[in-house]
């Protein structure tokens, strides 16, 4: 078991169980965890401008909340208004410490190692924007700035990057997390109290359908906010995606199927599986931006091979970084959309207004 996997059995545990034990030390470090990030923030000092506007699309949890989609949907949103767009990205997860500052479709075809999974999937989708990957957003954001080919630029995972002055800050608020872990970290899955979405100017819920109570939730964060738009959204499966077709997701209606994916939040994608498969034989939850070997991709075909599986299904993020490894039957990853509600177009407009940008005709 990685500790990932032991921290999330940790947290989800059955209360008055011997697992509250280890929870209690959580509980410690989580009390440090307040101190650190309070002191962090005191001797960060002032914000720095970079002379261009910043857009930060964040979130205050741990994990996956949807937030690379949305920095997805908002800079084609923006590059579709004749704007260009530079993308910030720390390049979680990359082994390489190199500094890279490319066009999108150039870092298209680079190693997920060098670049980051995430960012090599936003390039896909968004090959003319600009990318600046750096263990440092503030430098990664200077660079873009200094470029004449750059309007406008949007930060991954920047609400808690204090020391990059924004201009604009959009929170992802995952609706599928249940209010038991809302505690800081370790000892929950947040990076910073609720009382942090003060700072947001725009709140997107996703996975809105999960929420056991969607109105009461958008109540309660316009008390915490009651001036930042609320937005929802869900993630949409469009299609299936292989190595040389693409299908409707009706595909998987009468198909068994084996998932696997590292990714934040497992559990919703293996609900969202489940409801478009015939039958989800099997699944293998890996940690949040998996580094695949041979020994890896060989153990999730053997677990295909255990189930018999029709196909295999995963996710983009994950998809980037198989190679082209052989599993002997029918892979897929699965192609999402957002789908935000008031919509796209409401939210973009609201974006150019509040940054004072005006559409260009290409």
């Amino acid at each position: 078991m990685t500790l990932e996997r032991l921290w999330k059995r940790i947290l989800y545990r059955e209360p008055y169980t011997l697992w509250d034990i280890p929870a209690f030390f959580l509980w410690v470090a989580s009390l440090l965890y307040r101190v650190g990030a309070a002191l962090h923030q005191r001797l960060s000092g002032p914000p720095t401008a970079v002379g261009k506007p910043v857009i930060s699309v964040g979130n205050l949890s741990v994990g996956g909340a949807g937030k690379t989609p949305l920095v997805g949907m908002l800079a084609a949103r923006l590059l579709d208004a004749g704007l260009r767009v530079g993308v910030v990205s720390s390049g979680y997860g990359r082994q390489s410490d190199e500094p890279v500052l490319e066009p999108g479709y150039r870092v298209q075809r680079m190693d997920t190692g060098r670049v980051g999974d995430e960012v090599r999937l936003l390039a896909e989708r968004l090959p003319e924007a600009v990318f600046a990957v750096d263990a440092s957003k503030t430098a990664a954001a200077r660079r873009l700035a200094d470029r004449d080919d750059v309007d406008v630029i949007i930060v991954d995972d920047g609400f808690q990057h204090r020391r990059l002055r924004r201009d604009l800050d959009i929170v992802a608020y995952d609706a599928a997390v249940k209010r038991r872990v809302l505690k800081l970290f370790p000892y929950g899955i947040l990076r910073e109290p609720l009382s942090a979405l003060k700072r947001a100017d725009i709140i997107v819920v996703t996975r809105a359908r999960f929420a056991t109570d969607i109105k009461e939730l958008l109540k309660r964060l316009a008390r915490i906010n009651p001036l930042a738009s609320l937005y929802t959204a869900q993630f949409v499966p469009e299609a299936l995606v292989g190595r040389d077709r693409s299908l409707p997701v009706k595909y998987l209606e009468d198909k068994s199927v084996f998932l696997f994916a590292g990714v934040g939040n497992f559990l919703s994608l293996r609900r969202q599986v489940a409801a478009l498969a015939g039958d989800l034989d099997g699944w293998l939850e890996l940690s949040d931006h998996q580094v695949y070997d041979t020994a890896l991709l060989e153990h999730i075909k053997r677990l295909a091979d255990r189930y018999d599986s029709d196909v295999i299904v995963t996710t983009a993020k994950d998809w980037v970084k198989l190679g082209d490894f052989d599993f002997g039957r029918e892979i897929y990853y699965l192609d999402i959309s957002v789908d935000l509600d008031p919509g796209e177009e409401k939210l973009t407009a609201q974006v150019l207004q509040r940054l004072n940008l005006t559409p260009q005709r290409r």
